[in-house]
């Protein structure tokens, strides 16, 4: 069974600074995503405006099911508020082959 990788690429919305945006990335790690079942490891990365969250799951079931839980989470969404909605962009990556 392989690994996948989950890419958003995103740009934060106007008026939210970069210690906002970690802060809430800090309380999503902690309060949700680390305590979803097949969780594996994340980076969060940055290039003058644009955003990337890089999350390494188990499985794409266990992806797909974090997803749909993180929709209903209260502790989601401060970060996910701090996201330009029309910016983000999300996709997953069957890992073929790991060095």
């Amino acid at each position: 069974m392989s690994n996948v990788i989950e890419l958003v690429l995103f740009k934060v919305k106007e008026g939210i600074s970069e210690q906002q945006l970690l802060s809430t990335s800090d309380e999503i790690n902690k309060g949700f995503l680390s305590l979803q079942k097949g969780f594996l490891s994340r980076k969060l990365a940055k290039n003058e405006d644009n955003w990337t969250d890089i999350v390494l799951w188990e499985t794409m079931e266990d992806a797909l099911n974090a997803m749909k839980a993180a929709e209903h989470s209260s502790v989601s969404m401060p970060f996910f508020q701090c996201i330009e909605e029309s910016s983000c962009e999300l996709q997953h990556f069957t890992v073929a082959k790991s060095y």
